[in-house]
């Protein structure tokens, strides 16, 4: 069976205008919701390891996304640090971020944006994320 793109909303807030359109690959999708690989190809045009850069720069950094679960009431533990270029402004970075599980932090004298990913010892390509896809059949 051909593995071929089809085009999909992929719905990041709450919002009736928060969604944008892609073609995607079934290994794209994981239950009807956005892999963890593919939502990073898709929001971030580069992502760059650092994971000793808070340890340095702790203090000149802002949380725009905090690793806090309001269900359990605990921080969330972040694995791997990425300096990221957002393919969207802000706004819609941050509510993707959240649907992604993890956390984005912003460091103003650099002018960068730093991604904590809270999943650890998984292929990203099979973590699921919370950005829904719905295919588009106009």
């Amino acid at each position: 069976m051909e593995n071929t793109e089809k085009l999909y909303k992929i719905r990041y807030g709450t919002e009736k205008d928060d969604y944008i359109t892609r073609y995607l690959k079934d290994e794209h999708i994981i239950d009807g919701f956005l892999s963890e690989s593919k939502a990073f190809d898709l929001f971030f045009s580069s992502m760059i390891i650092c994971n000793d850069y808070l340890k340095t720069r702790y203090e000149n950094i802002e949380s725009i996304v905090d690793a806090y679960n309001e269900d359990t009431e605990e921080y969330i533990d972040e694995f791997q640090f990425f300096i990221v270029e957002p393919e969207f402004d802000e706004e819609t970075t941050k509510k993707a971020v959240i649907k992604m599980y993890n956390t984005l932090y912003y460091d103003e004298e650099l002018d960068l944006y730093i991604l904590g990913v809270t999943d650890w010892g998984t292929s990203r390509t099979i973590v699921s994320t919370d950005l829904e896809v719905y295919e588009v059949t106009e």
